[in-house]
């Protein structure tokens, strides 16, 4: 009984010596990709830096000890934080005290969420929806937070995203005000990353590279005197706990939000993890993992960080590089928390444009250009699903865009049954 409240510490008791060194070796490699990325995410959520970076810490920890998956890298993901920013953003006003707070609630609300579905075993009920409405809904937002870090390339301000004609309209009327020292950073920033991934041994330094150079680039030649944005000064230490519980009526205005993030934070990691577990024939608990997930959350919003989820590039990163068992979440945690423990200061000429680059290219490994053509060919059910929810994603609404295709989805599995 007490190993199935804490699988991941099973193994971590009857651990084999013999992992050791795969665990260390990707522990190492992932907490290189986890630290920029961390920064790039807290950057789309709309929050401080070292929001992102707690959130890469305890958060993971509590993951490898509650679920099922010895490879997840839980913590900050492109996905839950543009969908934590779009929500909150349109209760409070970005960079405000209250939009912090809302964030770090919403955290707690989300994890809430993902506990009690788990513990109520609900994991069962994710199967009815379509795979490709998720694929449709991740498609569009990766499109969209690329579009979002075009301010940043181009070093401007632009107003919140709210479809696709309207921010394009927005970023065409900015362009005579473009930085061109921020533009170069941007466009160098991300021409060295698409190089870096054509060398496939090396791809995952690309973005510690990346940030040494270009905060090297920054320093050198005061560029942050010339308009260049960056990310400034990141508090230094180890994340605080406290107790963070909405009153009811914060909760009733979070609850549409966090419980459309719960679903779709929950399918993009149990996809990962349900694809490494056929890899290695192990078996998965959808509703262990629901738990994990779900007091992790709760542990980010206890420590002031971002709502998190499992993230498809790092978890690939870790499990590539020799990860044998849940001590590699671990150490990766550990690692950051020594960073924020000693090397913050060295990440204050960073410029923004940098972590946009690193932001684009990790969220195009999102968009299947050659499933969609594919679709298009079949002419299926499946095809229309996967582009209305695309579509309304990216035309509409973020949340109404997963809505219909979550409702289409029901629609298509009960005339199914029905035709059965």
């Amino acid at each position: 009984m007490f190993y199935k409240v804490f699988p991941g510490l099973k193994q971590l008791i009857y651990y084999q010596s013999s992992n050791l060194k795969g665990d260390l070796s990707a522990a190492i490699i992932v907490s290189i990709l986890f630290i920029p990325q961390s920064m790039a995410y807290a950057v789309i959520a709309g929050v401080p830096i070292v929001m992102g970076l707690y959130a890469a810490t305890i958060p993971l920890i509590i993951y490898a000890l509650f679920g099922s998956s010895n490879y997840l890298s839980v913590g900050p993901i492109s996905i839950v934080s543009l969908l934590a920013f779009s929500g909150v953003s349109s209760i409070a006003k970005p960079n405000t005290n209250t939009f912090l707070e809302l964030i770090i609630v919403l955290a707690f609300i989300i994890g809430f969420l993902q506990l009690t579905m788990g513990l109520m075993k609900t994991g069962k009920i994710f199967d009815y929806i379509s795979p490709l409405v998720v694929q449709g809904f991740t498609s569009a937002v990766a499109i969209i937070i690329a579009l979002n870090q075009i301010k940043s390339l181009m070093g401007v301000s632009l107003p919140k995203y709210e479809n696709l004609l309207i921010y394009s309209s927005n970023i065409y009327h900015k362009l005579p005000d473009i930085n061109f020292f921020t533009l170069s950073i941007g466009i160098g920033s991300f021409l060295f990353l698409l190089l870096l991934k054509r060398i496939p041994k090396i791809t995952f330094l690309g973005p510690l590279f990346l940030v040494v150079a270009s905060t090297l680039l920054v320093r050198f030649f005061d560029l942050h005197l010339k308009g260049v944005a960056t990310i400034g000064s990141i508090p230094k230490g180890l994340p605080q706990f406290s107790v963070n519980l909405p009153t009811l009526e914060i909760f009733q205005l979070l609850f549409p939000i966090a419980f459309m993030i719960a679903i779709i934070s929950f399918l993009e990691s149990y996809a990962v993890v349900k694809t490494l577990a056929s890899k290695k024939k192990e078996k998965i608990n959808s509703n262990q993992e629901l738990v994990g997930l779900g007091l992790a959350n709760i542990s980010s919003s206890f420590i002031g960080a971002i709502p998190v989820g499992g993230a498809l590039s790092r978890t690939a990163v870790n499990y590539n590089s020799g990860a044998k068992s849940n001590l590699s979440l671990l150490l990766t945690a550990i690692l950051v928390l020594i960073s924020l423990q000693f090397l913050t200061p060295l990440f204050y000429y960073l410029p923004m444009a940098a972590l946009a680059s690193i932001i684009i290219i990790a969220v195009s490994h999102l968009i299947n250009l050659r499933e969609m053509v594919d679709l298009i060919k079949a002419r299926s059910k499946a095809t229309i699903l996967f582009f209305i929810t695309f579509f309304s994603t990216l035309m509409i609404d973020i949340f109404y865009g997963l809505v219909i295709g979550i409702l289409l989805s029901m629609l298509m599995f009960i005339q199914k049954i029905r035709i059965i």
